[in-house]
């Protein structure tokens, strides 16, 4: 079979691979033999294509697969397209992108919310920390110490009197039943979730100083350099007095832990100049740092919702419309989640992701299209050719909108637009708490189309955009994950 094979593939290649003699040869042959010429011919065609195309655009060889899935509905069957359809030049697409002034004025980065101070340290999220602690006036107090849920102080922490121990409980966040923030300072103000103070560790830098008889830790902006310091408190379990409260912080965040006893909570902890995420008990007493949210509107004009969700109409050839923001987020500047391709779960909530032999465009499949997984069978990832379509009929521009940079899409027909935030990537170098890479710097979209062909199916295209133009490349499917900007018909 070795020989016979090495035998056709001489006389093939040596006729041409367009060679119509060659293409009746190939039907002569076993079925094991046709499909390794038929790989072989993929590769020479994909070599012979790509000299014609603009470089550092990635392109790919064979046919577009055509929806398969009992999952799928006639109207996300017309974005799919046919097997005979040739993705040559969607896949060498590209489109000039340039710079727009603001879009929208953040606002100062200093303020007060309720007659309490905040400062906005410039973070992607756009949160806003007070300067000082619940029960403090200035920045150097500790403030007092609440047992997690809980609104008002006590001098015994035992879990027998814990109104939250062993109780299962949602973030608390916001609920002035449980948020002593926001129970005190008022609406606006509530305690930072675990994501607040793992995103305040990623992009400020601190430093453990002295401050009079006590300690602190300084905390610098990477963004916009300004400052908030976090005073040693101490923490207090039972009737004792308080442990270490001149040199040790213990912060309360409102996010509950997940164990199955129901007892503990998140904590941001520090000692000396080391601070760390980590997990107390309910019923300790810890102090509280307020956050506040950017109110800021950001909000892009919509044409229409489905399953809760807004879309814009570019009016598109296809008729196509686009989600105002992406899979997973609240705002359009915000990125929601980051996926691996083929996954329905974000990067570090499960391992589950498509397999190698998913060789098949997976739009609207909710096995590996996330979008339809999460916002039902109307929406779905977008194809090459969809995005194609969006860099043919739109202009696109660098701006920013509320805190994100980014692009704005505007169409040539009328005038709409969409936003697509700069939301980096998640991969095995993100560090240990888990935020992803060069937000607000790069860009990256995951298309539902895979690269077909033996050498390619590791792989499928996203769209990327550099500081001048937006075009297509190709990424190992299974170790980065991206973004999901969803459609709809």
């Amino acid at each position: 079979m070795k020989k016979k094979l090495l035998i056709a593939l001489s006389l093939f290649f040596a006729i041409g691979t367009a060679d119509v003699s060659a293409q009746n040869f190939l039907k002569k042959l076993e079925k094991s033999v046709k499909k390794e010429v038929e790989n072989r011919v993929q590769k020479e065609v994909k070599k012979h294509v790509n000299k014609g195309m603009d470089k550092g655009v990635e392109t790919v060889s064979g046919n577009r697969s055509q929806q398969t899935s009992s999952q799928s509905s006639p109207a996300k069957a017309s974005t799919v397209q046919s097997q005979s359809d040739d993705i040559f030049e969607v896949a060498s697409s590209r489109v000039a992108v340039t710079e727009l002034a603001t879009m929208v004025e953040y606002g100062p980065t200093e303020g007060k919310l309720n007659g309490h101070a905040w400062v906005d340290l410039g973070l992607p999220s756009g949160t806003r920390w007070a300067t000082c602690n619940v029960d403090a006036t200035a920045p150097e107090q500790p403030g007092k110490l609440y047992a997690w849920g809980e609104t008002a102080t006590k001098t015994n922490f035992v879990r027998e009197n814990s109104k939250t121990d062993k109780k299962p409980m949602d973030d608390i966040s916001g609920n002035p039943t449980y948020d002593v923030a926001t129970a005190k300072w008022g609406k606006g103000w509530r305690i930072p979730t675990e994501e607040q103070f793992k995103e305040l560790l990623k992009y400020c830098s601190y430093t453990y100083e002295p401050c009079g008889n006590i300690y602190w830790q300084k905390f610098t902006s990477s963004i916009n350099k300004k400052v908030i310091y976090l005073p040693a408190t101490g923490y207090k379990e039972g009737s004792a007095k308080l442990t270490y409260p001149k040199t040790n912080g213990y912060y309360w965040t409102s996010t509950p832990s997940t164990d199955q006893y129901n007892t503990g909570a998140g904590v941001y902890a520090f000692a000396v100049d080391e601070g760390r995420m980590g997990h107390g008990g309910r019923s300790t007493g810890g102090a509280v740092r307020p956050v506040a949210d950017y109110d800021v509107d950001t909000e892009i004009p919509a044409d229409g919702e489905t399953n809760g969700h807004k879309w814009v109409d570019l009016g598109l050839p296809s008729g196509l419309k686009w989600a105002t923001y992406n899979l997973g987020a609240d705002a359009v500047d915000q990125d929601g989640g980051h996926y691996r391709w083929g996954a329905i779960t974000t990067y570090f909530k499960g391992d589950k992701y498509a397999k190698d032999d998913v060789q098949k465009d997976i739009c609207g499949d909710a096995r590996y299209d996330a979008a339809t997984a999460h916002w039902g069978s109307d929406w779905y990832m977008p194809t090459v050719r969809d995005f194609a379509e969006l860099m043919e009929n739109c202009t696109w521009e660098w701006t920013q909108i509320g805190r994100r940079k980014g692009l704005k899409v505007t169409s040539k027909h009328n005038g709409k637009y969409i936003f697509l935030p700069a939301s980096g990537e998640m991969n095995y170098n993100c560090d240990w708490d888990k935020l992803p890479q060069d937000i607000n710097k790069k860009l990256y979209y995951w298309t539902s189309s895979h690269m077909p062909g033996w050498q390619n199916k590791y792989d499928a295209y996203l769209v990327t955009a550099y500081k001048d133009a937006a075009c297509f490349n190709s990424k190992i499917r299974n170790n980065t994950g991206f973004c999901i900007r969803p459609v709809t018909k």
